[in-house]
């Protein structure tokens, strides 16, 4: 059992999501022209760093908007953390292993695994990104609810 109460916070997108991601991309192509020109590379090196710099932004924009998590609710019931995908839906809530990944003190990026009956993690790693304009009055709650401690349960000394 944690010590923070129970809280639902809606999880919305990430609006500098694409435009973080547009400047990694760029800075990454600027230092590697910069490689390019100050090691004066011609031929197959120069074409097999460019070809591996295309895969991994492909890849890297083919898989990072699947790992996200939008329009939907995360709670904490005081005892376990749990995701519903729709706040509309009656879809069931799934269980889920939260930790934190960024902290801006406006906004958490948090990381989310889904968890099976027995609580034990499955699945891939997702992200939520939850931003304190979105319910300014359950963010306390949700950070406390997020970085709160278990309770530890003493046992009784036999005497």
């Amino acid at each position: 059992m944690h010590n923070a109460p129970p809280v639902v916070y809606p999880v919305g997108r990430f609006v500098w999501g694409r435009l973080l991601f547009l400047t990694v991309g760029v800075l990454s192509a600027v230092g590697l022209l910069s490689w390019q020109l100050q090691s004066l590379t011609t031929g197959p090196k120069l074409w097999a760093a460019w070809m591996l710099w295309a895969v991994c932004a492909g890849f890297a924009a083919w898989w990072a908007p699947r790992q996200t998590l939008t329009d939907g609710r995360l709670g904490w019931s005081g005892e376990a953390w749990f995701w519903q995908a729709d706040a509309d839906s009656a879809e069931q809530a799934q269980a889920v292993a939260v930790s934190v990944g960024v902290d801006t003190g406006q906004g958490l990026l948090l990381w989310l695994q889904p968890l099976n009956e027995e609580g034990h993690a499955q699945g891939r790693l997702l992200c939520a990104w939850l931003q304190a304009n979105a319910m300014p009055s359950k963010w306390h709650g949700i950070r406390c609810a997020v970085y709160s401690r278990r309770k530890t349960t003493s046992l009784p000394e036999s005497v």
